[in-house]
């Protein structure tokens, strides 16, 4: 289901005209499975529609696994993700609710 979601958000990124990427995930399958597959052909049709995106968005960079406990601010934003069905929220600013996760994650490196 990661990778579902890197994929539903680099078009979402396209879309907008992004063209620099930061993927931080607490998934350390996902991690090696992405930076593995660019130097070897990817099995799964997935990937390599990940890998597609992530060509077109220019610069891009997936943070190395970084445990749920070290970066809570993406684990809280992941669980705000997961109490909406299938809405896509974009933030033009750090919801007030996460600017002391945000605080907590930049003094631990999570960033």
């Amino acid at each position: 289901t990661e990778l579902w979601g890197i994929l539903d958000d680099l078009v979402v990124l396209q879309r907008q005209g992004l063209n620099r990427v930061l993927i931080q995930i607490d998934n350390l399958e996902v991690v090696k499975l992405i930076q593995e597959s660019q130097s070897a052909s990817a099995n799964s049709s997935l990937v390599r529609r990940v890998l597609q995106l992530l060509k077109l968005v220019g610069y891009w960079r997936i943070r190395q696994y970084v445990p749920r406990e070290e970066n809570r601010v993406v684990d809280s934003l992941a669980k705000m993700a997961s109490d909406k069905k299938k809405d896509v929220r974009i933030f033009e600013e750090v919801p007030e609710k996460l600017l002391h996760l945000l605080e907590f994650d930049i003094e631990k490196n999570a960033f």
